[in-house]
């Protein structure tokens, strides 16, 4: 396999069995950068994660040089729910992975924040922002909302970029951008007139220093179905010359890369990255 040597490229890895085999499975896809989950992302129950095995995990991902490293929240967690339970449950929930990933040196959270069709964006805003704040003081770790196929607060860029400025949380970093979401919700990146909008939106309603990390997703379906299925790089309908064009962008070009693509065995992980990296050499060359 062709190694990126320009910028860090990885995927997420699996945490059966114990948190130390992903660093394992990184390894062994020759990764630069990785994400986890900290359990199981469809139940409530987190387990806790002892001393010895903090302190291991750690010192493996420093002597494979493997950076950043990143969390993904689970998908259960749901601040703005219209009730109160799940609300009560999905802080309780954030709490303890935001703080176990800063426990582990992670440096990024990553989060895709729910809707809530009954609310306006300001209570939105509100309810998250509260919720952010009774997390505490972390050392290391800082939370991306990532951006969705369809939302009214993460789908647009102008909404993500206004969502990310109205919670202004101390423990907020910036976000990430999803190419499948950012296909999804309307923008044709497989196109230089779709990569041109998107790069003209963020300067007129962020800035690029915003953005923090990259999945790297192909989709399964047209653009602006509002609907986030991932696919294999190439199989789907942004394709190669989609990837290269939007792997162009020079404000971007330095961020770390994050496969989600669709996974039966560790091939489906090395062909995809694979075409990634031929891309990359081919971009850096």
């Amino acid at each position: 396999m062709i190694r990126n040597k320009m910028r860090p490229l990885g995927v997420h890895t699996s945490i059966k069995d114990n948190i130390i085999n992903s660093i394992e499975e990184a390894k062994y896809l020759q990764c630069e950068t990785f994400q986890i989950f900290l359990h199981s992302p469809r139940v409530w129950q987190i387990p806790e994660i002892d001393e010895d095995t903090i302190e291991k995990f750690k010192q493996r991902i420093k002597e494979n040089n493997l950076n950043p490293l990143i969390v993904h929240a689970s998908y259960l967690i749901n601040l703005i729910s219209s009730k109160p339970k799940t609300i009560n449950s999905s802080r309780y929930l954030l709490k303890k992975e935001v703080l176990m990933s800063d426990a582990l040196g992670a440096d990024y959270y990553v989060i895709h924040l729910k809707d809530n069709k009954e609310m306006e964006k300001e209570e939105i805003f509100d309810k998250v922002r509260d919720a952010f704040s009774k997390i505490g003081k972390l050392q290391k770790c800082k939370i991306l909302i990532e951006n969705t196929a369809k939302s009214k607060i993460t789908a647009n860029i102008s909404d993500l970029f206004d969502t990310l400025k109205n919670i202004n949380s101390e423990n907020l970093g910036g976000v990430c951008i999803d190419t499948c979401h950012l296909f999804a919700a309307g923008y044709d990146i497989s196109k230089e007139e779709g990569i041109l909008k998107f790069t003209e939106e963020v300067k007129k309603f962020g800035d690029f220093n915003f953005i923090k990390l990259i999945h790297i997703n192909d989709s399964k379906t047209p653009v602006g179905s509002g609907i986030d299925r991932h696919e294999h790089i190439g199989k789907g309908y942004i394709g190669i010359e989609g990837f290269k064009n939007f792997l162009k962008i020079e404000e971007i070009s330095h961020l770390p890369l994050i496969l989600e693509t669709p996974k039966k065995s560790p091939q489906d992980d090395i062909k995809n990255l694979t075409v990634i990296r031929e891309i990359l050499k081919k971009l850096e060359s």
